[in-house]
């Protein structure tokens, strides 16, 4: 009996431009719209160098204390005891740096409040879209654009009736959802999946879509996905480029993630 392709999808793995470029501006817009109550609560929350040894200098100095050997001695002859003095003491200090920088960052500048701040979130602007928008929106998806890939392939390997609702213009259908394993492992292969697809894609793009780093993340994942495959379905199994498998490839530079299954 010859095999046969019951389940085929193409997903989307990257945010066209223009939606990263609006949740780039948006985080940034957000952030430099609370700048001066930011300011205004970071001033309430340590108000005084009482209060930034309290929150800040003893914890990381009870910390290191709790680091060294009591019956230490430096090459200086100092004991533990005074090196955790003076390792406090220091602390202190830093206290007159904190206040100095907020100052100078969140003061009017030209008539604009936090100008220096506002300038140092624009100066951000690609960090934050290399770091959460490229690695992590782009798999998770957004409120606005919805699921993406990771919980769509999650939900589809599941059968969840209401997949197909979020597929996006790039994504591409050729066969329907199916559930590849037993009822009441469902809610554990959409958690366990969504996670391994955001983490491997996150590496992928990390890496520039290396060629070997795919493959090793691809075989991650479908090793996953085989241990919840419900024998009785006879399904082939599930391995990167094979028959059946969740793989994330490239398609004229371009990241997608293809979901596959196949009866035997």
């Amino acid at each position: 009996m010859p095999k046969k392709i019951v389940s085929l999808v193409l997903l989307m793995a990257t945010l066209p431009t223009s939606v990263a470029e609006r949740i780039v501006e948006a985080w940034a817009r957000g952030l430099k719209a609370e700048a001066v109550d930011m300011y205004v609560k970071l001033l309430a929350r340590i108000p005084s160098m009482g209060k930034y040894v309290e929150r800040i200098g003893q914890p990381s100095s009870n910390a290191y204390h709790d680091t060294i050997n009591p019956t230490f001695i430096s090459r200086s002859g100092e004991n533990a005891q005074s090196i955790s003095i003076s390792q406090a003491a220091n602390i202190k200090r830093t206290y007159q740096k904190y206040e100095a920088k907020l100052k100078y960052l969140f003061e009017t500048v030209d008539g604009i409040p936090a100008k220096r701040y506002k300038e140092r979130v624009d100066a951000m602007k690609e960090a934050f879209r290399s770091g959460t928008v490229e690695r992590n929106l782009a798999f998770t998806g957004t409120k606005i654009e919805g699921k993406g890939c990771a919980p769509l392939a999650a939900f589809w390997l599941v059968k969840d009736r209401t997949v197909q609702d979020y597929l996006r213009a790039g994504d591409k259908m050729q066969a329907p959802p199916f559930m590849i394993c037993l009822p009441e492992d469902v809610p554990s292969l959409k958690a366990t999946l969504t996670s391994r697809l955001v983490q491997a894609g996150a590496s992928i793009v990390k890496a520039e879509y290396d060629r070997d780093i795919m493959k090793h993340q691809n075989d991650r994942t479908n090793r996953i996905v085989q241990g919840f495959v419900d024998p009785a379905l006879n399904l082939l199994k599930f391995e990167t480029g094979g028959d059946s498998h969740v793989d994330y490839i490239r398609i004229d530079d371009q990241l997608f993630l293809e979901v596959k299954v196949t009866q035997k």
